[in-house]
């Protein structure tokens, strides 16, 4: 049986020679602004490292992450969605650095003379990644908005 290889798509030019963030930058964005904010520092610093499989499958563990988060705080109340939403927000802030730690020292040991980009500039893809989980919440609890209309 052969297995189909999708990609996403070849190193853009304004990513080419560009620094990776370090990891746990791409840890402190997904603490304050969500899990896609953190899967896309984390994304674009694996692109930047040449790892674009590692980096799709940062994206997809955000959608399946932001899914699943969706579900559980539709059907629990609003005081226990809070404890929740917080508890993945820690989550995120563990979990995030390690998807690209390996990858990250591998870098280094290749660039000893380059330093890692600057954690500030990441706020800016930071605040792009934040909307994408709120359209993914969205189109999450619609479906289920109709499926059970008493809730």
């Amino acid at each position: 049986m052969q297995q189909a290889s999708y990609t996403l798509g070849p190193t853009l030019p304004a990513e080419a020679g560009k620094p990776p963030w370090r990891p746990k930058t791409a840890g402190r964005i997904a603490f304050f602004l969500g899990p896609f904010a953190g899967a896309l520092i984390v994304t674009m610093s694996l692109r930047r490292m040449g790892q674009p499989q590692a980096a799709r499958k940062a994206m997809l563990f955000a959608l399946g992450l932001a899914t699943i988060m969706g579900v559980i705080l539709f059907f629990v109340p609003d005081a226990v969605g809070r404890v929740v939403g917080l508890g993945v927000e820690a989550a995120s802030l563990l979990f995030f650095p390690g998807l690209m730690e390996k990858e990250f020292i591998a870098w280094q040991a290749a660039h000893p003379a380059s330093t890692p980009a600057n954690g500030w500039l990441a706020i800016g893809w930071g605040l792009i990644g934040a909307p994408m989980l709120f359209v993914v919440l969205f189109l999450v609890f619609l479906p289920l908005m109709l499926l059970f209309p008493g809730r």
